[in-house]
């Protein structure tokens, strides 16, 4: 069989460029000897029964990309092989020393080596580069390619994550008594790795398998499988996402500090959920939108987010319990003990006066003081003679007038004893709520990060 025309021209441009010293009849002729009634198709064996030892290693260049949603993982690798074929050998003392030639990979049989677990359109490595020919028969080819392939994404962690992807290679057609593929070393090659802002590698190996399909009983097939743990760098989602909603927690918690005769509590409350839901709607798209688990930050925006709306339905039963006047609302005996008598004696505002100590120190009368006293008996009950002033009806039109207004007075005082006492329960209810959302928001937020941060520093400590 003639040269193929592909080979005379190569060699001839080759000829031209390299001149006469780099370039010699020898090269020329070792190609067309070579390729003289070579076929690409069989296997490069000298017995059908042999087999042909193809050695595979993985050099991992750049982690690309990591689509959660899809489940695809993009990466760019080198995909090493070497095999002998015992149809390209020759003695370099027959052609001018020459010990290596550089041919194209399409023109000799090549392992069809394939991505099992690929999830694009091409499961075979597109890109024929040349091949390293060297006199003993050994091949070394080593294309570059990108692959895409299928990972299972568990999110449960998100943003804390630790992900153990795999790429799977073997050959498509041919078994394991016809091909025999082994892996270069028990790890990928990590020797030019670009390190990615988002995902260390945390650990990496290669492992061989043999597999017995069902089509073809007692006749295995060899695949290598490269597993790559990933461990994703949380700092951007720390700074971006749960600190924005940690301060969130805090503004809520704020809500109960301001005094409810400010009027801005509610606003301030509004204020929050509304920048809540602001925020949440721009950061969405940083989720990963899966149904399969809801992820640590998810758990964590719900949280805050009830965790806002809880302190409006609360703050409004606050004001609620601030506006009540005695024209409403009648004060249980049990609210007037708890939350007058009892727990702030037991808390840090423990000093401030009760409103029942207040009105006592400005009651203008005595409880038990008759209105008549002031008319100018010194003992009642002890005289029974009356002053013919008191007979008088303008002076007991006027006496009776200042009893009225004496118990006016005395009525309002006690309204505004019971008004101040339901402002004093309010107050009470705003320094309690303060300290339980605080220590709420503190409580929860360890509560869903705080044991995956464990479990990820005791695996790797």
């Amino acid at each position: 069989m003639n040269l193929p025309k592909v080979h005379i021209f190569l060699a001839g441009i080759l000829c031209v460029f390299s001149g006469p010293t780099l370039c010699s009849k020898d090269e020329t002729r070792l190609v067309k000897t070579l390729f003289n009634g070579y076929n690409k198709v069989v296997r490069p064996v000298n017995h059908f029964k042999e087999v042909v030892v193809v050695t595979v290693g993985l050099q991992l260049i750049q982690l690309i990309s990591v689509d959660e949603v899809n489940q695809i993982v993009s990466s760019n690798v080198r995909l090493k092989q070497q095999w002998v074929d015992v149809n390209l050998k020759w003695n370099p003392d027959d052609y001018g020393g020459i010990k290596k030639i550089r041919i194209p990979s399409s023109d000799i049989w090549k392992p069809d080596l394939v991505l099992y677990n690929n999830a694009d359109g091409e499961f075979a490595i597109i890109h024929d580069t040349k091949v390293l020919l060297e006199y003993t028969g050994k091949i070394t080819w080593n294309p570059p390619a990108i692959f895409k392939s299928y990972c299972e994404i568990v999110v449960l962690h998100f943003p804390f994550d630790l992900q153990n992807c795999t790429m799977k290679l073997g050959t498509w057609t041919y078994d394991g008594l016809l091909v025999v593929i082994n892996p270069e070393s028990e790890k990928p090659d990590l020797s030019n790795f670009m390190e990615s802002g988002e995902w260390e590698l945390k650990d990496y190996t290669a492992l061989k398998h043999y597999v017995d399909y069902a089509c073809c009983p007692g006749v295995p097939y060899l695949d290598i499988t490269y597993h790559f743990l990933m461990l994703r760098l949380p700092r951007y989602f720390i700074v971006n996402v749960i600190i924005p909603c940690l301060l969130f927690s805090f503004l809520t918690v704020l809500v109960f500090y301001l005094p409810t005769d400010s009027g801005e509590k509610m606003t301030l409350s509004i204020s929050v959920l509304l920048s809540l839901t602001v925020f949440l709607l721009v950061i969405v798209e940083l989720i990963p939108s899966t149904s399969s688990a809801v992820p640590l930050i998810g758990k964590y925006m719900l949280f805050t987010m009830v965790f806002v709306i809880a302190s409006i339905v609360i703050t409004v039963i606050v004001i609620n319990t601030h506006h009540r006047s005695p024209s409403t609302h009648t004060m249980p005996n049990w609210v007037r003990k708890l939350f007058i008598e009892t727990i702030p004696n037991m808390m840090f505002f423990s000093t401030m006066k009760r409103p029942s100590q207040e009105i006592r120190q400005k009651r203008l009368f005595p409880i038990d003081m008759d209105i008549s006293d002031i008319s100018g008996n010194p003992t009642p009950t002890a005289v029974t003679y009356q002053s013919p002033i008191i007979k008088n009806p303008d002076v007991r039109s006027a006496i009776e007038g200042v009893k009225y207004i004496a118990e006016t007075m005395k009525s309002d005082e006690e309204s505004n004893n019971a008004t101040e006492e339901w402002k004093f329960v309010a107050m009470v209810l705003d320094h309690i709520l303060l300290l339980v959302f605080m220590a709420v928001c503190i409580i929860g937020t360890l509560a869903v990060f705080a044991g995956r941060i464990i479990e990820l520093n005791s695996l790797y400590s």
